[in-house]
């Protein structure tokens, strides 16, 4: 080739692709290729695509649902703190996180419903990733399987479009056990400051912070219990103490002042209020009172420089910084940025002391197994696989675990014998008893199984979760998600372990679609066998006798099967198939929850819901202001009987002329424009002469709650008894109701001058 001519052979053989210089004899190619699809590049997309999901679930409607009485709470004091009003914490509305990061969203984006809930919607969407960073515990498929549980999760997906606080204590919790198994294994003082930044953030946010600080402190103490003994008994220094011992230390060190209320719970034998309980009295509740009031200063102090004091002699390097980020966040958030000193009080104490007074008070009323019954209406996934993988390792375990699990049994089995363990409806000293042991055994039972302390973690996490929700006085449809998260985290462990035992064969394809099909047919003939009338006396026999024929066939034909790929991967595989309906049903559930029924109480998650005429009524406002030029000064008049006025605080914020008032007494409505009343307080007749009734609609409904007062006995009745399937199974699959909703109905009446088309 002579000088200066192009190899044009050269330039054939050799491409540049993606940096990457490929040759035709692909040499290079392969390189390329591993790089381009290499095992992390393949995850992370993985996530990119289940965060791509979860997103457009959380945003698609987002503001379409009528805003809930506790939204219209959160969402009208946060849209006075964006105008400049200000807002005081107060521990009824939990933390006061939720109120700043609705303002700055109302500032961005401008007051809506979508802006209102956009911050709960995209933290539920960032939930997604957190699972890539525990995927050194739970492993590549484990960690996928989180992301997708979380992204589906029926409660998780409702309540990332709704303005509370639940949310975004699923993101700190998350958050804060990652944190604290990165420093188990690192030793890196970074995680130290991110768990001290969240535990802060979780403070400042919502109250079950408490619960979850009690939850990992019990578990530290389970694991370090040997060196805390010997530490009580002189017999060793807490510098002996291994990784477990230290960070709950550390814990101790960051809520320590955060728990100085707890003392309240004693103030009976001092004969002094530090939380007051009264309703009626001029103290807020939780607070303390006249000589309470010193003691809970010197009490709060005492345990801030306790705190202080431990961080700075025990390991300055360590934990003193973490402390003095934590106390300075929860400082600046509680005082709203020192616009509201007293805040410190309110968040310190009150935040502790309201809850702890109103413990009693158990809002909701809701039966001990309200839990239970929720989560198997819609979260059975994560915690039908968590159930089979406790039994998995029980079984592993075997006598280790037995004397747990019996007590469990007779624990449970005395309780629901409401002659022996209540009298009067109250429970009583055997009641009591059991309680207690049936609670300490549930907890010591994770520790007992034979795993890794990462799994054992797990156990107590989910286990715990559901005692303490299930013992706290307040039970709410949308507490369920902190038991719910757990229970994912759990299951998706368990997965991870269980996909890594199954094998896959492409010469085996043929067997793996038999056992599919083979099972699917199983399935379905068990399915129609607990739905379908079987007829009566021959054709009852007959019916049966087929399907035990069919079954029996079918087996033959797993057996088969199993003797060329093993019994053990055909029943990995059964179960694959099992675990792909459930996922489906999942599925479903959660769409018919969040896109279908998501304002209609048809569904048990909802609770109590502002129905969607109200939704309505406040655009029938709206056009009627605007057409009659008043605009923003029309007058309006809302009654307050049944705190009628939420709502309505927020869909009419920006009215000028809106009275709030209990119109079970006289009120002069000769100047109201607009007039919304309670269904109790409707009208005389002569008070209707300037007024036209444009419409009866129902301000909230209801959940009809006739499971309260379910025994025992009820459950183990309708188990063994076919006939009252029916209406359990109707309402899983299709929400049909035996009972009508609860509500409450309000009236809208407009003045005959406005009669006109506002449409």
């Amino acid at each position: 080739m002579t000088e200066g001519a192009i190899d044009l052979r050269n330039k054939l053989q050799k491409r540049n692709i993606g940096g990457y210089w490929i040759d035709d004899n692909n040499t290079n190619l392969k390189n390329y290729s591993h790089n381009f699809l290499n095992k992390n590049f393949v995850f992370n997309s993985i996530f990119f695509l289940i965060f791509l999901v979860a997103l457009s679930l959380r945003l698609y409607s987002l503001g379409d649902r009528a805003v809930h009485h506790d939204e219209s709470l959160h969402g009208y004091f946060a849209y006075q703190m964006y105008i400049g009003s200000g807002y005081e914490h107060n521990p009824l509305m939990h933390g006061i996180f939720l109120f700043q990061l609705v303002s700055v969203s109302f500032f961005i984006f401008g007051d809506s419903e979508f802006s209102l809930r956009l911050p709960m919607a995209m933290t539920g969407s960032l939930l997604i990733f957190l699972p890539i960073l525990m995927r050194d515990r739970l492993g590549y498929i484990g960690s996928i399987f989180a992301s997708l549980m979380l992204a589906i999760s029926p409660s998780i997906l409702y309540f990332s479009r709704f303005a509370r606080n639940d949310i975004f204590m699923l993101f700190i919790f998350l958050l804060l056990v990652i944190s604290m198994w990165k420093y188990f294994s690192s030793k890196e003082s970074k995680w130290l400051y991110v768990f001290s930044i969240f535990m802060a953030i979780g403070f400042i946010t919502k109250e079950t912070q408490y619960i979850f600080v009690a939850i990992i402190s019990l578990f530290l103490i389970f694991m370090e219990k040997e060196n805390i003994k010997d530490w009580l008994f002189g017999n060793i220094p807490i510098s002996n103490f291994n990784k477990y011992g230290k960070f709950l230390l550390f814990i101790i060190i960051l809520s320590a002042p955060m728990l100085a209320a707890s003392v309240s719970l004693f103030q009976k034998i001092f004969n002094i209020t530090l939380a007051n309980k009264d309703p009626n009295s001029i103290t807020p509740i939780g607070l303390p009172q006249s000589d309470g009031q010193l003691v809970a200063v010197i009490i709060s102090l005492l345990l801030a420089v306790f705190s202080l004091a431990v961080s700075f002699k025990f390991n300055r390097k360590i934990f003193f910084l973490p402390y003095l980020i934590f106390m300075i966040i929860v400082f600046l958030f509680f005082t709203n940025f020192l616009s509201n000193l007293t805040g410190i009080s309110t968040g310190i104490w009150q935040s502790l002391g309201y809850w702890i007074a109103q413990q009693d008070v158990a809002r909701g009323s809701q039966p001990w197994y309200y839990y239970i019954t929720l989560g198997s209406i819609y979260e059975f996934l994560p915690m039908g696989i968590s159930i089979l993988g406790l039994l998995f390792f029980l079984m592993k375990s075997r006598y280790i675990s037995f004397l747990p699990f019996v007590t469990i049994i007779i624990s449970f089995v005395i309780l629901a014998d409401t002659q022996a363990s209540y009298t009067d409806g109250k429970i009583n000293a055997t009641g009591i008893f059991f309680q207690l042991l049936l609670y300490f055994s549930l907890l010591v039972l994770p520790f007992t199984i034979k795993s890794s302390n990462f799994y054992k973690f797990l156990f107590f996490w989910a286990i715990s979760s559901f005692l303490f929700y299930t013992y706290a006085g307040e039970k709410m449809p949308w507490l369920i998600t902190n038991i719910t998260l757990p229970f994912i985290i759990l299951s998706s462990k368990i997965l991870n372990d269980f996909f890594t035992k199954v094998r896959f064969s492409y010469s085996y394809i043929k067997y793996y679609l038999v056992i599919f099909f083979a099972a699917l047919l199983v399935i379905n003939i068990i399915w129609r066998f607990i739905t379908h009338d079987l007829g009566t006396q021959a054709e009852q026999f007959l019916n049966i006798w087929l399907i035990f024929l069919s079954l029996g066939f079918l087996f033959f034909i797993l057996q088969w099967v199993s003797t060329i790929i093993t019994k053990k991967q055909t029943f990995f595989y059964f179960l694959i198939l099992l675990l792909f309906l459930v996922s489906i049903f999942t599925i479903r559930t959660s769409w018919i929850l969040n896109y279908n029924n998501y304002d209609i109480p048809t569904e048990m998650m909802i609770y109590t819901q502002t129905s969607p005429h109200l939704h309505k009524v406040s655009k029938t406002i709206d056009n009627i202001a605007f057409k009659s030029l008043e605009d923003e000064s029309i007058r309006i008049s809302v009654d307050t009987t049944d705190a009628f006025a939420w709502p309505w605080h927020w869909y009419l914020r920006k009215y000028e002329n809106v009275s709030f008032d209990d119109h079970s007494q006289n009120i002069n409505i000769d100047d109201v424009s607009i007039l919304i009343l309670n269904y109790k307080n409707d009208l005389k007749s002569y008070d209707r002469n300037n007024f036209i009734e444009k419409q009866k609609f129902p301000h909230r409904w209801w959940f009809p709650e006739k499971y309260k007062n379910i025994q025992f006995i009820d459950v183990i009745l309708t188990l063994f008894d076919k006939t009252r399937w029916g209406n359990s199974i109707d309402y899983f699959i299709y929400r049909k109701l035996e009972h009508d909703l609860g509500s409450i109905d309000s009236y809208l009446y407009i003045r005959d001058e406005y009669n006109y088309d506002y449409r």
